[in-house]
């Protein structure tokens, strides 16, 4: 489906993660029995997939390669690859032929975010941003995934009112909770605090775990000089945290609306230690760039 394709891309410079898999390796013993006996691009991928599962990255390199070779327009292991070379010259290569073959409107629309997302990943934001102006007018669907990425990148050019805008837009699309929730945060960074608290209160007096609710009424009572109504929220969504944090298997979520909650209450160097475990960990950036906005501030 369309929605997991985009979701795919979204994440496709994420570091990637050992699955739990406990049968991987059998799983590989047992395509290269049948790449011995007769290699095609499909068997090449599949182990290729494997192999970066365990992180083994020139072994999955090796065969997704070979899988081009068989096939050179294999999508599955042009855009697999695209992911593993990140911003090496190569993935732009790659691109470059998937831009060429591509030929129903959702292999163009993938082909020109592998770009977009290229370029971001190169600190390219602002020539990434213009490549979602024109992804927008091909876009193959409503899937909210472009919209969220473009406000992202927006957001890193300190342009939060127009993240709001497409957020909002999304939002009256889609109806989605991500979206609606990204919309809020975004809105919050642009000092929209009229149009956003009403929903913030709804959800603080609905709500089971309250602190994600919480810290964003803390952005809007500091946006509002209300430092004391903010530094109690704060405090509090602190002690609903940290007892649902598990130091052995941390919720990074948690870690990183700790670390900005930290951050809001003007500790720097514990927001800086919450920042350093996300970063160590492999967490999407995208995930706690309220934490590393709000240092950056500072």
């Amino acid at each position: 489906m369309l929605c997991s394709r985009l979701l795919l891309l979204i994440l496709v410079f994420t570091p990637f993660f050992v699955l739990a898999h406990t049968d991987i390796s059998e799983t590989i013993k047992a395509l290269t029995t049948r790449i011995e006996a007769k290699p095609t691009a499909d068997l090449y991928y599949q182990r290729g997939t494997e192999f970066r599962a365990l992180q083994q990255k020139a072994h999955a390199i090796e065969d997704l390669e070979s899988a081009l070779k068989i096939e050179p327009h294999n999508r599955h292991a042009l855009v697999a690859l695209v992911q593993l070379y990140e911003t090496n010259t190569r993935a732009k290569a790659l691109i470059s032929r998937y831009q060429k073959f591509a030929k129903t409107k959702e292999e163009k629309f993938e082909a020109h975010y592998l770009l977009a997302s290229y370029n971001a990943k190169l600190g390219l934001f602002e020539q990434a941003s213009s490549q979602c102006d024109t992804l927008h007018l091909i876009r193959p669907s409503e899937d909210p995934a472009l919209d969220l990425f473009h406000a992202g990148l927006l957001l890193k050019l300190q342009r939060p009112n127009e993240a709001a805008t497409i957020l909002k837009k999304s939002l009256n699309r889609t109806k989605s909770i991500v979206v609606r929730n990204n919309w809020i945060d975004a809105a919050l960074t642009a000092g929209q605090t009229k149009t956003v608290l009403p929903i913030i209160e709804k959800e603080l007096s609905s709500s089971r775990f309250r602190s994600s609710w919480l810290i964003r009424r803390a952005r809007a009572s500091l946006i509002l000089k209300r430092k004391e109504a903010a530094q109690a929220d704060l405090r509090e969504a602190l002690v609903e945290i940290a007892p649902r944090i598990n130091p052995e298997r941390p919720d990074f979520t948690l870690i990183a609306d700790r670390g900005l909650i930290h951050a809001l209450m003007g500790n720097k160097t514990l927001a800086k230690n919450d920042l350093e475990i996300l970063k160590k960990s492999g967490y999407s950036p995208n995930a706690y760039h309220l934490l590393s906005s709000a240092l950056a501030e500072q």
